[in-house]
């Protein structure tokens, strides 16, 4: 670092945050290269990772990522994806109690034949996704189908009701939502991957007694 190597007592104190941004996984700080701890980075216990020293908003940091992608939080991981906005289940909810009342907007009105167990799985944006139903929903699945303790139909759509009134919003209004947020992890898998492209080239940096 300009010709300096930086004592391993100050490395030791910089605080850890990630590099990129928690939505989509954009760059958000300006990368100086990777330091090994011989400590850490040597430990056959340890899964591979690198440790990145970056600067963002004149602090430095350091962030500790791991080399593979198979060992990515699990929304950055190829395959299915569960939403982390709450727009996946009010969706379905929505889904579930207007088909309930004679609607078709969705799955051609045979939405309670998708979720068998509580989940509908579909494909969003090119995207497996889970959408799991609330308990008010399950609830109303179990007593169209008069699952042994189902509640009274009457009962269960009364209480699904109130939960969809108080979100305030139809299938239509949250199916965007839903779009905007598999469209954002879609995007923040390209970038992680380029992410790790970008810190495999790094230099890597040397500390001081």
């Amino acid at each position: 670092m300009n010709g300096k190597r930086m004592p391993k007592g100050i490395y030791s104190q910089l605080p850890q945050r990630s590099l990129l941004a928690d939505s989509d996984c954009e760059v958000v700080g300006r990368p100086w290269g990777r330091v090994v701890d011989p400590k850490c980075c040597h430990d056959a216990r340890r899964k591979p990772h690198w440790h990145v020293l970056f600067e963002h908003e004149g602090e430095l940091f350091v962030w500790v990522v791991f080399k593979k992608r198979a060992d990515a939080p699990w929304h950055l991981q190829d395959g299915g994806y569960e939403p982390r906005s709450k727009a996946g289940t009010a969706f379905v909810d929505a889904c579930l109690l207007e088909t309930h009342l004679g609607a078709a907007d969705f799955f051609q009105g045979k939405v309670f034949s998708l979720v068998p167990e509580g989940e509908l799985v579909t494909r969003i944006e090119d995207v497996k996704v889970y959408l799991t139903c609330s308990n008010e929903a399950n609830r109303l699945r179990s007593a169209r189908e008069r699952w042994p303790g189902h509640p009274s139909l009457e009962d269960a759509e009364k209480e699904l009701r109130a939960l969809y009134e108080k979100r305030g919003k139809g299938a239509r209004e949250w199916y965007p939502e839903l779009v905007a947020d598999v469209k954002q992890v879609k995007q923040a898998r390209a970038n992680y991957v380029a992410a790790l492209e970008m810190v495999a080239g790094l230099p890597q940096l040397f500390l001081g007694a």
